[in-house]
């Protein structure tokens, strides 16, 4: 009998201490939408509905200085097609809600061209989804 107590309380201690998937699941939202701001008619904002994500860019994203617009837009097309591609191929469509309309052409603005490429990090960081053109730094997986 104690050898069963023994075995069920090591058992329950591995059992806690085990790891979870951080994949996302039906009930965890993230979704992404971008606007031209109200004051403005040059700019652009990009709202991002989780609430972790401005504490991940205030505390764990990489500083503004590391980054160029130029590379910033050039990595956000390939990541927006990546995610479109996701998003309209049905994989995973609790997670790849929305598609994201992103116009190459367009000129966002450094401000949102890093918000949006932190989203990717975001996502990468805290569901764990691979995305090709993050940069080593950013990626967690």
């Amino acid at each position: 009998m104690k050898n069963v107590i023994a075995f069920l309380i090591i058992f329950g201690f591995i059992w806690s201490c085990s790891s979870t998937s951080k994949s996302p699941t039906e009930n965890q939202n993230t979704s992404i939408s971008t606007q031209k701001k109200t004051d403005s008619t040059e700019e652009w904002e990009i709202t991002v509905f989780d609430t972790e994500y401005e504490t991940f860019v205030a505390t764990r994203a990489q500083p503004k200085s590391m980054f160029t617009e130029s590379s910033l837009k050039s990595r956000n097309q390939i990541l927006v097609t990546e995610w479109n591609s996701r998003f309209y191929s049905n994989v995973n469509p609790s997670f790849y809600e929305v598609a994201i309309d992103y116009d190459p052409k367009e000129n966002y603005g450094f401000d949102f061209e890093y918000r949006l490429y932190q989203f990717f990090a975001y996502c990468n960081w805290k569901y764990g989804i691979q995305f090709n053109e993050l940069r080593g730094i950013d990626k967690t997986k």
